[in-house]
């Protein structure tokens, strides 16, 4: 009888650590470039995350997944230009699944996954922190992808034509 309470109270005290993270609160930036003119930084201000982790960031598994059409920069015109570009009522999310984590020392880790965007899906690897308390988990990271690798033309306005690479950046908070 006590093999078994020592185990429930196992299990209890380990389901106090796992289950699924909503996000909170955050942001995920895109950053890329007008060749000769400006650069080009919209947010993601909004995120739907699919995310589940137990006692470790280990086991962070499942997607976060935005709006294309919730991205917005300083100029709504080229933002406009933007959401044809990724034909964001074809393709209105991007979502990036998290397939593994691997811990690097500290709270750094490589969160190893795919990114499904535009209809068409490739591997992602992003670095960076997670770090975790008893109700929240943060999670800051970077990475950088071709929008040509996902079909995408990068917009071209008379002369000026935008960069083919975008840097990411997130940092978001999720709740337990």
């Amino acid at each position: 009888m006590k093999k078994i309470v020592s185990l429930v109270a196992i299990l209890l005290a380990t389901s106090a650590f796992a289950g699924n993270l909503a996000f909170e609160s955050g942001s995920i930036k895109a950053h890329t470039e007008v060749f000769g003119d400006s650069t080009i930084d919209p947010v993601f201000k909004k995120a739907t995350s699919k995310l589940s982790m137990e006692e470790s960031s280990a086991s962070l598994r499942g997607s976060i997944e935005v709006s294309i059409a919730d991205f917005v920069s300083d100029n709504k015109k080229r933002d406009t230009h933007m959401y044809e570009a990724m034909e964001s009522d074809k393709f209105p999310k991007a979502t990036f699944e998290i397939k593994e984590v691997v811990a690097k020392g500290g709270d750094n880790v490589t969160l190893k996954g795919a990114m499904n965007m535009h209809g068409i899906t490739k591997p992602m690897v992003f670095e960076g922190t997670v770090n975790e308390d008893a109700s929240k988990v943060h999670i800051k990271a970077k990475s950088s992808m071709k929008m040509s690798d996902f079909g995408i033309t990068p917009p071209k306005m008379v002369f000026l034509t935008v960069r083919d690479q975008v840097d990411l950046n997130v940092d978001i908070s999720l709740k337990r």
